[in-house]
């Protein structure tokens, strides 16, 4: 007898689970040198916000996925994307983004306030720039942290500055993104098997017409 296909969840964090995702991104990006590090209590607040989105195995509750979309200086920023090494593969980082973002659009509205979307890129970290390409984003501008405000632990270039590509979600990305919800996602992960769900308040169907309401004012 062959194997049940595994679950995924796919949800907002809720503020009593935001200690156990702030561990699991401890374990997972501890080594990293191209994410930006967070404390225990920024996990807190993106939950609290409704900021922090995340994957679980249906069957044990633990977290294999995270990302965060939170509001800074009039612009929602995606950041914080880790998976978890058994995990990778499914496209599990990809469905996730775009579930983050699709629900930030639909319940921020953040064009309708004269906000952008955007997602900051270390120079020398390419995973996730086809993954934002994929989801609609576009490779922006070059950056470089101020030395006061780079964290000691993220990898500086040969002058010993920390750089950075800002990428940018325009409101013409929502109409492909609607679609995408709409006509493609089937709820079936890239190995044809795992299965995964969108915990939404109101139902996937909820989200598709906030998001064609969005995509009509483009």
């Amino acid at each position: 007898m062959s194997e049940a296909p595994e679950c995924f969840i796919f949800s907002q964090v809720p503020t009593h689970l935001a200690g156990h995702a702030f561990a699991f991104f401890r374990a997972v990006s501890q080594d990293n040198s191209h994410i930006w590090p967070r404390t225990e209590k920024d996990f807190e607040r993106y939950a609290l916000d409704g900021e922090l989105f995340g994957v679980r195995r249906q069957s044990s509750g633990e977290f294999v996925a995270l990302c965060y979309v939170t509001l800074n200086d009039n612009e929602w920023e995606l950041g914080g994307i880790i998976v978890a090494p058994d995990a990778k593969g499914l496209g599990i980082a990809t469905l996730l983004a775009r579930f983050a973002i699709a629900h930030t659009i639909a319940h921020q509205r953040p064009w309708s306030y004269g906000q952008n979307v955007i997602a900051m890129v270390h120079e020398a970290n390419n995973e996730p720039r086809g993954l934002l390409q994929r989801i609609g984003f576009d490779r922006g501008e070059r950056l470089t942290v101020p030395d006061h405000a780079a964290p000691p632990s993220m990898r500086r270039d040969a002058e010993g500055k920390l750089k950075g590509d800002k990428f940018h979600f325009h409101h013409t990305g929502v109409v492909p993104l609607y679609n995408w919800f709409n006509d493609e996602f089937r709820g079936v992960l890239a190995d044809g098997r795992s299965r995964c769900v969108l915990e939404l308040s109101g139902g996937l169907d909820t989200l598709i017409e906030a998001l064609r309401e969005a995509a009509s004012e483009v």
